[in-house]
């Protein structure tokens, strides 16, 4: 198999151009894209911040904490990446890569895994030592999934390329063809079972063998439409999402669906023009469009309520929560909404935008800013 495909890299700036006008949420001065102003309401849930840390900004790469049992690992734009007490916020150790950090932080609680600019794949223990740093065929901009025995990583050439845990010996590489225009948008994957499930451009998610990297089946996300490139793109974007009855994912002009873990066979699916992936709760499925509006969904498929008071916020990819459900914005607030959609808290951490999704660690939630602040948050009704 060649390393290049036919026409990839084909577009980039176009890609990138485009990227940033539909998912970046930056207000323009047209009224329909500006963002909501925030109203006051009655706050129904007390949300306390825990603690806060500094692990430095993020300067525009797609970066996100690891959020495990016993530690968080964040990374910054400049390449330091540290380890987190969780309960406290004390930084336990710090190190630098010696090259920038475009993506991570991906760990299964005893390797460390990030990508650069350049595409080197670095990966550390979880006491902070070098483990070893390999060269993928382009850069990488989706956090590696790290977890048996594996370290999985998606490049911006839309390659899917596994490698050993322990040695970063490369076991398998994925490629198929794919549009000539793409989202330069994270989209992140999940492990189901003994398969690998990633979301691809052309509105397609694919569950790859974690043995040899080959496809077990394929499930339509979208269908793509329209006679230009643009009117015709359909990226799964956002995280894909899986627990033991459904995998669910959302892609950009196209559906939010939901389908069977064990052989992609669809269960229900809605139109959607998606900004980010899909959560789930067991009553729910949450998620955001293109306008920052959020949605939910029931588990087999009926509209629950769509809140369109953050509209044009760029809104994050939405955390479920036992009773709702919580985004991060633009202007650095977290807004926590109920089972009803109502808005019932708001917390702002600081004043940068928030695109890394909130993960959920015990009761609290982990929170990662633009300019580098991580915090946990601990709602208490």
């Amino acid at each position: 198999m060649s390393d290049r495909l036919p026409g990839s890299g084909r577009f980039s700036l176009a890609l990138l151009s485009l990227s940033v006008a539909v998912l970046s949420g930056c207000a323009s001065s047209s009224t329909a894209t500006k963002p909501a102003e925030l109203t006051e309401f009655k706050s129904s849930l007390t949300v306390r911040t825990t603690w806060r840390t500094s692990v430095g900004a993020a300067r525009g790469a797609f970066l996100q904490p690891a959020v495990l049992e016993n530690a968080l690992y964040a990374a910054s734009g400049d390449g330091t990446l540290l380890r987190v007490d969780p309960q406290t916020g004390a930084v336990v150790w710090r190190v630098s890569v010696d090259a920038p950090i475009s993506a991570g932080v991906g760990s299964d609680g005893f390797t460390v895994v990030v990508a650069t600019p350049r595409g080197e794949i670095v990966a550390y223990g979880a006491d902070g030592k070098p483990r070893w740093r390999v060269q993928a065929p382009s850069d990488v901009v989706a956090p590696p999934l790290v977890g048996r025995g594996l370290v999985v990583i998606r490049s911006t050439d839309h390659r899917v390329i596994a490698y050993e845990v322990d040695s970063g010996k490369r076991r398998w590489t994925y490629q198929r063809q794919t549009p000539p225009l793409t989202l330069r948008a994270s989209s992140e994957m999940a492990f189901a079972g003994d398969n690998v499930l990633v979301g691809f451009p052309g509105g397609r998610l694919l569950a790859l063998a974690l043995t040899n990297g080959a496809a077990r089946w394929e499930a339509v996300v979208s269908e793509s439409k329209g006679t230009t490139e643009v009117e015709r793109l359909s990226d799964v974007v956002g995280p894909v999402v899986v627990d033991a009855r459904d995998v669910c994912a959302a892609s950009f002009q196209g559906r939010v669906m939901c389908a069977d873990p064990a052989n992609g066979n669809l269960r229900w699916s809605r139109d959607l023009s998606a900004r980010g992936g899909v959560s789930l709760s067991d009553r729910a499925a949450y998620t955001v469009d293109i306008g920052s509006n959020v949605q939910a969904f029931s588990r087999d498929g009926a509209s629950l309520w769509r809140n369109t008071k953050l509209a044009h916020r760029a809104v994050t990819t939405p955390l479920a929560l036992v009773n709702g459900a919580a985004v991060g914005d633009l202007a650095g607030y977290v807004h926590f909404l109920g089972n009803e959609g109502d808005l019932v808290a708001r917390v702002q951490i600081d004043s940068s935008p928030i695109t890394a999704r909130p993960q959920r660690w015990a009761d609290g939630v982990v929170v990662l800013t633009q300019d580098g602040t991580l915090a946990l948050l601990a709602p208490q009704r």
